[in-house]
């Protein structure tokens, strides 16, 4: 963007009345000040080659400290004939630093280190003719040193090239003989009128034309030119009141495209002003090719305009974005008729990461792209609008005076809509979504009010099958205090308040610890120890599950080690959630910490639920594939209590199966939960896993589970969970009693 902002910064100082003002010297105060401004630069100064001298005057010196200018000051050749040789022979001189570089150096000190200069940026004044130097524009930095950007040196070069035509057409010019040198040395074209035609031009105009002098001299504006301009102007009529303005003492800069004599056309900048010649009125044409700018001006503009829409509109699907939302509905609210309502429906897909964590991004990206294009013509024809809040989030608007009746249909619409197979890259995708819905003014009084109900009613009927998706107060008591606990969560986690508690599980015939669960909780600074219960749903409808996950294996990881260099080969199970389970992101920090910290992987275990696997199957059998090929142990917890079916487990690599304690607690007294122990155990038994028995509080339990021939138990009547020091004294005991027996 360097390049595009000299590039208007030039253009600005160009078609600035400042440029052109009647005295000439306030006009190159002017564009120093802004050739300094724009190169951020201490000091820019215009020295020139007095007529029929060698020495270079300063005309005058811009300084940026106080705003102020200078002039006077004298360079002679004698004095410096290497710095005025590297002038004659170079259009540029980049000095970075100026008091090493050959060019610049013999100005170090009696000029750079009097002034501080380290940099120096010039750009020469020359007749073209013969090559003669005019003159120079020179930018100095001070205080520093300054790499100059080839964007830098062509914009000193072209503020050089319009200090030079200033020059010619003020009454520092009077001279024929300086007048002429100057001229002839603009590497601009210049013409100069006699009427409304051409009197003479300068070899850089006739290079633009393609032409001999004679040929162009006597020509109007109008033969230079098509026979009209691109907003359908004739060039006769536009270029006669632009000399005629002109004339009138009214400076002229505009646009126009000029035709070769071969025929060829150009975008080109012209800047009509008189001059007094030799006492007399002369109106002079000075021309710029800009072709390449104006290129680079419509580029600018096209990108402008990308970046306005990218402001405006989701990158992904085209539609509206957040902020294009809240100043829709604040927009409509300010409008709002007598007895209007609007609604704000925000919609979240469901199992939409999956997608994500299956197929790729790639394919996520092109189904939310599809489900844009098959959502917002049912939208709109609905009277609404439709925005893309990121992510899988979608937000409907509709304003009507029929709200009150029409929003079920709304609902309705909308998961017909999203029932409706989306196919990407031959695959057919059945999507849902939850839905929350706030309205206007019932539920909130702008955008973000709405837009927070919404949301809220949205993750309570995520949480609560069949609940309404219309915001309530109550359910927005429980978001608020979801939203706390969340942040503070995020917070702890990142300050280390998230401890593990371990509860040990012990062989039922020899009584000897077999491992351990860890179990999260939260040691709130303000209040208190949490358990999982106040905070772990919670955090797995959120991303928040996936730091909680890692910073728990990094505690295990941690404790297994302790435990190691205590003598205590104990697993420890950790419980993974069904948000993790697909995330191969988790499996590969399990990968690499037990390689890098030496583990052996028998002494990790990874707890899921049967839930867990219905998610996503394929993913989830994937990565504790993975884990099984590793050596770590895989049971399934809670068992029971979701909806697994067999087909399934018989794909897991299961070691474990824990009967949930809903089932073991009641055992001795309901006949059922017997008969689930007992048909659990030779299940698990088949599919050649150990079984572990959560929830024993008695010995009578613990003995019964032993006749059915359960392996392992774990409970209140063993032991409770424990903190990692309580778990380190009550290994200690078991261990001592286990030798002394």
């Amino acid at each position: 963007m360097t390049i595009i902002k000299h590039q208007l910064d030039y253009l600005a100082t160009v078609q600035d009345p400042r440029t052109y003002q009647d005295d000439v010297l306030e006009s190159v105060r002017f564009i120093l000040r802004s050739c300094a401004n724009s190169l951020n630069v201490s000091r820019v100064g215009l020295w020139m080659v007095a007529d029929g001298a060698e020495d270079m005057t300063c005309i005058s010196l811009y300084r940026s400290e106080d705003d102020s200018f200078e002039e006077g000051a004298i360079l002679s050749p004698e004095a410096y004939p290497k710095y005025f040789n590297a002038l004659v022979n170079s259009r540029v001189i980049d000095a970075t630093d100026a008091r090493t570089d050959l060019r610049t150096d013999e100005l170090t000190e009696t000029y750079l280190d009097v002034l501080d200069v380290r940099s120096l940026l010039d750009a020469t004044i020359r007749n073209v003719t013969n090559g003669d130097l005019q003159g120079v524009l020179c930018a100095e930095m001070q205080g520093e040193q300054r790499t100059w950007l080839t964007e830098e040196q062509m914009f000193v070069a072209s503020i050089s090239d319009l200090l030079a035509q200033r020059l010619v057409t003020s009454s520092w010019a009077e001279s024929e003989r300086s007048y002429q040198a100057l001229f002839d040395g603009s590497s601009e074209a210049i013409m100069v009128f006699d009427g409304a035609c051409f009197k003479t031009a300068n070899p850089a105009a006739l290079e633009m034309f393609g032409c001999e002098h004679n040929e162009l001299v006597g020509l109007s504006p109008a033969d230079v030119s098509p026979e009209f301009q691109p907003d359908g102007t004739s060039s006769e009529a536009g270029a006669v009141a632009h000399v005629e303005k002109c004339f009138r003492g009214e400076s002229q800069r505009f646009d126009w495209v000029l035709q070769r004599l071969d025929g060829s056309t150009f975008d080109a900048e012209i800047m009509l002003n008189l001059a007094k010649i030799s006492g007399e009125d002369t109106l002079f044409a000075m021309v710029r090719d800009v072709s390449h700018e104006a290129e680079a001006k419509r580029q600018a503009l096209l990108a402008q305009k990308q970046l306005e829409y990218r402001a405006t509109h989701d990158s992904l699907t085209g539609l509206l974005n957040r902020d294009q939302l809240h100043q829709h509905v604040d927009r409509i609210i300010g409008q709002q008729r007598v007895q209007e309502q609007i609604a704000l429906l925000l919609l979240d897909l469901n199992r939409f990461k999956e997608i994500n964590d299956t197929l790729g991004h790639s394919t996520g990206d092109k189904v939310l792209v599809a489900l844009a294009s098959v959502l917002e013509p049912h939208v709109v024809s609905m009277g609404g609008a439709l925005f893309r809040l990121g992510g899988d989030e979608f937000v409907a608007v509709f304003e009507s005076a029929k709200l009150a009746t029409e929003l079920d249909d709304l609902f309705d619409i909308f998961n017909e809509c999203l029932a409706s197979s989306v196919e990407v890259d031959g695959v057919s995708f059945e999507m849902s979504a939850s839905i929350g819905a706030a309205l206007f003014p019932d539920n909130g009084s702008d955008s973000h009010e709405l837009l927070r109900c919404a949301d809220i009613a949205m993750y309570h009927g995520k949480n609560h099958d069949g609940a309404s998706p219309w915001y309530s107060k109550d359910a927005d008591a429980t978001d608020r205090r979801r939203i706390a606990i969340m942040s503070e969560l995020r917070q702890g986690i990142r300050d280390g308040e998230l401890v593990l508690h371990y509860q040990p599980r012990i062989n039922i015939n020899s009584g000897a610890v077999t491992g351990c669960e860890a179990l999260v909780r939260w040691q709130h600074p303000d209040r208190g120890l949490l358990y999982p219960i106040d905070f772990l749903f919670a955090a797995e409808m959120t991303e928040v599950i996936h730091p909680l996950t890692e910073c728990v294996l990094w505690n295990a990881f941690y404790q297994i080690n302790h435990l190691r260099s205590r003598g205590f080969d104990v697993p420890i199970a950790v419980n993974i959630s069904a948000r993790n389970l697909p995330d191969t992101r988790l499996f590969d920090l399990i990968e690499t910490q037990l390689a890098e910290r030496n583990i052996p992987p028998e002494l990790l275990e990874i707890e899921i639920t049967e839930s867990a696997l219905i998610n996503n199957p394929r993913r989830s059998l994937q990565n504790l594939n993975r884990l099984e090929a590793l050596g770590v142990s895989i049971a399934i917890d809670d068992f029971g209590t979701g909806y697994s079916s067999l087909s399934l487990l018989k794909q897991l690599p299961l070691d474990t199966i824990k009967i949930d304690r809903s089932f073991v607690n009641d055992m001795l007294e309901n006949a059922t939960d017997q008969v689930i122990v007992n048909s659990t155990i030779s299940l698990a038994h088949n599919f050649s896993a150990k079984v572990v028995a959560e929830g024993v509080e008695d010995q009578e339990t613990l003995d019964a589970l032993g006749a059915q021939k359960c392996d392992e138990a774990q409970g209140y009547f063993i032991a409770r969970p424990m903190s990692a020091e309580l778990f380190d004294a009550w290994l200690e005991d078991r261990f001592r009693e286990a030798g002394a027996a």
